[in-house]
């Protein structure tokens, strides 16, 4: 019974990593986001009351990381006075599963795997198993198949703004979402395969397939994300072996930035990202940048300077939000209406659903978890996650597994 809340957090942690990620209910892509919620919810409950109850039987205490459990603590007790004291009468699960309740279960989420996780070896070959099960469904469906059934109504991939808006790809869905997920899972199994004595390189393969599946489905956040935990840990990984050779890798990634940049800043690719790249260190900033997320951060900003200090309360970005898109798809002679139901920014999202105070407590959670876990694999996941949700906002689909590798002890146990 003393290592009983242990094990059920370590076969809960397992969950997060290989069972949830590759869950997408019995509906595809028409419902998977009331499919992931289900199974997240029903794991969380399920093994936070054995946790529970058998800590309380064993009388096994917790253990504590003091800060890191106020700020969580703190957001989450924030997060319901605004709900409370919010006048747009947010559901409890939110617009689409943001609300107050949501807050709850990430919140059960950190402090029990706070309490009873340590990271295992094996945690990482779950993953591996996970990334590349959902990395080869997508390379089929971007091949034009449709495994699993996946896509509703015969659709498949490159149906996309034709028949249907939005893009969708993997066990994840929509591809923002798959980018997120991936810029948590590849720096995790690449420095991974490479930490220790015990080297595991075949996890470079999964983390491969991964950032490829990522740029294939034109994820910019992910790709972000994966770029900059490579530019922090790769020269750092390198120095551990060899100080000359990363303090000439530094000073090779830093010209290449440099020429990257002033060669952005002077040629105008015409079209795509780069082209918003270069208006934008042009100093020309268009509302359609981005996938429109220019126009969506400047609703979001507004919606911010209404209420800075309560916000809306969680879930209320949707209800409050006013900005809508109209494109018309001449192949399939449809039009598609969509409407700004989050910031595309997880700082942004908070700001508004949580006010300033809401936000600046999550990210003391997010910096106490990065400046714990350091200069390793899972810091590396972290700082990924991170940096891609500058430009995504955190959902059912990443949050949970975020969650816990925000919480869980670096003891080998």
């Amino acid at each position: 019974m003393k290592t009983l809340p242990y094990k059920l957090t370590s076969i809960y942690i397992s969950a997060l990593l290989l069972v949830f990620p590759l869950w997408t209910g019995f509906e595809g892509y028409a419902d998977i986001t009331r499919a992931k919620f289900a199974l997240y919810a029903a794991l969380t409950l399920a093994w936070a009351a054995g946790a529970v109850i058998s800590a309380l039987i064993g009388r096994v205490r917790p253990k504590i990381d003091l800060p890191f459990a106020l700020a969580v603590l703190l957001t989450l007790l924030w997060a319901l006075f605004s709900y409370l004291a919010s006048p747009f009468s947010p559901a409890p699960m939110g617009w689409r599963y943001d609300g107050i309740a949501m807050y709850a279960l990430y919140a059960i989420t950190a402090l029990g795997v706070m309490g009873y996780g340590v990271i295992h070896k094996y945690y990482v070959n779950l993953l591996a198993i996970s990334v590349t099960l959902c990395s080869l469904v997508a390379v089929l469906q971007l091949c034009g198949f449709n495994p699993l059934w996946l896509y509703p109504n015969g659709w498949d991939y490159y149906g996309a703004g034709v028949w249907y808006s939005g893009s969708f790809l993997g066990t994840i869905g929509n591809t923002n979402l798959l980018g997120a997920f991936m810029s948590l899972s590849c720096p995790l199994l690449g420095f991974s395969a490479i930490e220790g004595r015990g080297a595991r390189f075949w996890l470079l393969l999964p983390a491969a397939l991964g950032a490829l599946v990522t740029a294939l489905a034109r994820s910019e956040a992910g790709l972000v994300g994966i770029g900059v935990s490579a530019l922090i840990y790769i020269p750092y990984y390198v120095y551990q072996r060899n100080r000359k050779a990363a303090r000439a890798l530094i000073i090779c990634l830093a010209c290449c930035l440099f020429a990257a940049l002033a060669a952005l800043r002077l040629w105008d690719p015409g079209a795509g990202t780069l082209h918003e790249a270069h208006e934008i260190l042009c100093g020309r900033v268009e509302d359609g940048f981005g996938s429109s997320r220019v126009a969506i951060w400047r609703e979001g900003a507004r919606l911010f300077s209404e209420r800075p200090l309560l916000g809306g309360g969680p879930g209320s970005f949707g209800l409050r939000s006013t900005l809508e898109f109209s494109r018309y798809a001449p192949e399939g002679g449809l039009t598609f209406t969509t409407r700004a139901d989050n910031a595309h920014s997880s700082i942004l999202s908070l700001l508004v659903d949580a006010g300033a105070p809401g936000a600046l407590f999550a990210l003391a959670a997010a910096g106490v978890s990065l400046r714990r876990r350091g200069f390793s694999p899972v810091g590396a996941s972290l700082a990924a996650y991170f940096a891609q949700s500058l430009f995504s906002t955190g959902t059912v689909f990443t949050l949970p597994l975020a969650m816990a590798l925000m919480a869980v002890r670096r003891e080998e146990g």
